[in-house]
């Protein structure tokens, strides 16, 4: 993924503007809407920094959560956090482009920081759409005019194409901020690596890490496939197994398990899902076989057998990019999945890439000095997996445009 046709804080003058900085400080939250994790906002900081010491004053804006989800809360809590990082007083303001937000913005002073609120209260910020129709978007059209510049540094959301993220750069002079810049960089470094390459895959996006996946195999960007988390349920289901009540919590399972039963057709030497769960029964944890798991049966975590086969797979490899843990990982009684292969990386000969916000953590408390650990679950699989990344596109393509 060359950089050098993306432009940077280098490339423009940021010095005296109104600038738009997107972030990505969507975090993971705690069951009393608590942030769990801050290495999200260590990251931010720099670029902000840097931006309000050219004399700029600064419009941070991040998405946190999904409508309905427990983690869709205000960014309050988050405009506090940056303040405590960064040393400058970031004031929240309760909306994102209401005539109120709108006067606030064109009143700021030189060095002022203000946070929107969530960005996703806002309906257009949860569609994907064409460059066209997000440039039509009332976001767009509302705040647009109200900015000189627009710097991205939410490395974390390139592969979305929502209008805070793709749109700007086609109307105003646009950088990438420096965590982006340097993720780009290192990236590219990662995707140099020659030799067997492995995706270890849990957590709960199911649709992306199937879709990562099946682009990966297709385009010959990796060589094995390990899951966990919901994808390996998903897998076990598409290979006819039972998956008990875990079942239901998998969204728009009539559309993924055909796409499951595709991939493991198509690369059933290439894909693995576990051959043993944890499963929590009227209140006991047992270890089940992936053909017998109860109808009764919540599945918490994958098995001591899965853990020892892909502790196996992974060994020998040149390259492991883990996104998302194995289990429950909010609940510590259900970690061992996750924390076992994580040891395992010490082991291992090649290189071992963490990406995302519970596996990072995870990584970070083992102090996995010897790995790579970021924070950016998605936008990593995404761009190693060679596929489209929206935002990154807009930025470069925005640039060959005069402003």
């Amino acid at each position: 993924m060359p950089i050098k046709d993306i432009p940077t804080l280098d490339d423009i003058d940021v010095s005296g503007k109104r600038v738009f900085l997107r972030v990505d400080l969507n975090v993971p939250v705690g069951k009393n809407g608590e942030i769990l994790d801050t290495e999200k906002f260590k990251d931010a900081v720099d670029t902000l920094k840097e931006i309000v010491s050219a004399g700029s004053s600064v419009v941070v804006a991040t998405h946190q959560g999904r409508p309905g989800s427990s983690d869709f809360i205000s960014t309050e809590q988050h405009a506090k956090y940056l303040s405590e990082f960064s040393g400058i007083n970031v004031e929240h303001v309760d909306d994102v482009m209401s005539k109120w937000v709108r006067d606030r913005i064109s009143s700021m002073k030189p060095g002022e920081v203000i946070m929107l609120e969530n960005l996703r209260i806002i309906s257009e910020e949860n569609e994907e759409l064409s460059v066209d129709k997000l440039l039509r978007t009332h976001f767009v059209r509302r705040l647009g005019p109200l900015f000189d510049v627009y710097v991205n540094d939410a490395f974390q959301t390139i592969h979305r194409g929502h209008p805070s993220l793709v749109a700007f750069p086609y109307i105003k002079p646009s950088a990438a901020g420096r965590l982006m810049e340097r993720m780009l960089k290192e990236l590219w470094e990662i995707d140099s690596i020659k030799g067997k390459r492995v995706f270890l895959l849990g957590g709960s996006k199911v649709e992306d890490k199937l879709k990562v996946s099946i682009y990966a195999l297709r385009h010959g960007k990796v060589d094995e496939v390990l899951s966990g988390g919901l994808l390996g349920i998903l897998l076990a289901m598409a290979a006819g197994h039972s998956a008990g009540k875990s079942a239901e919590i998998i969204d728009d399972l009539d559309i993924l398990l055909p796409a499951a039963k595709e991939l493991l057709s198509s690369y059933k030497d290439r894909v693995f899902y576990p051959v043993d769960f944890v499963v929590t029964q009227n209140g006991k944890k047992n270890i089940v076989p992936v053909y017998s798991v109860p109808k009764d049966a919540k599945i918490v975590d994958i098995g001591p057998g899965t853990v020892e086969i892909y502790k196996e797979r992974m060994a020998d490899s040149d390259l492991v990019i883990a996104n998302g843990p194995m289990g429950i990982f909010e609940d510590p009684e259900f970690r061992y999945g996750t924390m076992e292969l994580i040891k395992a990386a010490k082991d291992m000969k090649g290189e071992f890439v963490f990406c995302g916000g519970h596996l990072s953590s995870a990584a970070r408390m083992l102090d996995m000095k010897n790995s790579r650990i970021y924070t950016a679950g998605g936008a990593t699989l995404y761009s190693l997996a060679g596929m489209p990344l929206p935002a990154l596109d807009a930025l470069r393509e925005g640039s060959k445009r005069a402003h």
